[in-house]
């Protein structure tokens, strides 16, 4: 969750140094446990494995913690920046590239490219969604999987980023107002954070956006990059996803291998 849309205000920036703190209760190796489920009902055992808008790097070092030779790559420097300071702390060699997902350029080839917690929802038209598609088609290996979810357009429609957290015991404190365009299929996010650091609180603003797509128009981007899907499914569920479900995740596959 953690590329920006270009042509908007910088994301991802400010928040990266408190992203951690902030995002402490997100189940990252219960992630890395579903995706793990899926490589094993599709009978794949990748060995390498990107981790595409790695933010600060939480889903990657679940990864390598596993076993598998783990990279990420992200757009926003800063979230880039924490993320090599704590693999150098874990003294894990883990490459952290900075690239857009739209256009990745990076060295090596993978056998499975994941992109979570909505990131894919950060692009904000079809065809930079397209573009992202086919991209992490090129950056992996014939036969190769690509495990992605998003948000659905029942989460953005019913606002489910309106999140408060004021307790002023906390050293983070957030307000965020959550507005959904249906014309435009956009969710604007306001978040205002209040961070105690020595010296003081540091108060800031992000904007985030992100865009809603019917399952249909994923599917035909997949197919116009290449991929076969081999599924859909509601979150953390081997179910197809339903009118209410809030998160889906596809599991596509590079033809060859």
């Amino acid at each position: 969750m953690s590329e920006a849309v270009r042509g908007r205000q910088p994301q991802f920036t400010e928040v990266a140094r408190a992203y951690d703190a902030l995002m402490s209760t997100v189940p990252y190796r219960k992630w890395v446990d579903y995706v793990q489920k899926l490589l094993a009902r599709f009978q794949a055992s990748p060995r390498n494995v990107l981790d595409i808008a790695c933010g600060t790097g939480n889903v990657t070092f679940a990864l390598a913690e596993r076993g598998y030779r783990v990279a990420g790559t992200d757009l926003s420097e800063p979230m880039l920046e924490v993320a090599r300071e704590k693999a150098r702390q874990a003294q894990r060699h883990i490459p952290f590239h900075r690239s857009d997902m739209r256009s990745l350029s990076l060295p090596d080839r993978y056998d499975l490219a994941v992109c979570l917690y909505d990131s894919i929802n950060y692009l904000t038209t079809l065809e930079d969604v397209r573009r992202a598609f086919r991209s992490a088609s090129d950056v992996l290996n014939p036969g190769g999987l690509y495990i992605f979810d998003i948000n659905t357009i029942f989460a953005l429609r019913e606002n489910l980023f309106t999140q408060r957290h004021m307790d002023r015991h906390s050293a983070i404190r957030y307000d965020w107002r959550s507005a959904y365009n249906e014309e435009a299929r956009i969710c604007e996010v306001v978040m205002d954070f209040w961070v105690d650091e020595e010296g003081g609180t540091r108060h800031f603003t992000e904007v985030h956006y992100e865009a809603g797509y019917e399952p249909e128009e994923v599917l035909e981007a997949l197919a116009g990059a290449g991929f076969d899907t081999l599924a859909v499914f509601e979150a953390y569920t081997f179910r197809r996803p339903l009118p209410d479900s809030d998160r889906a995740y596809f599991v596509a596959r590079k033809p060859g291998g």
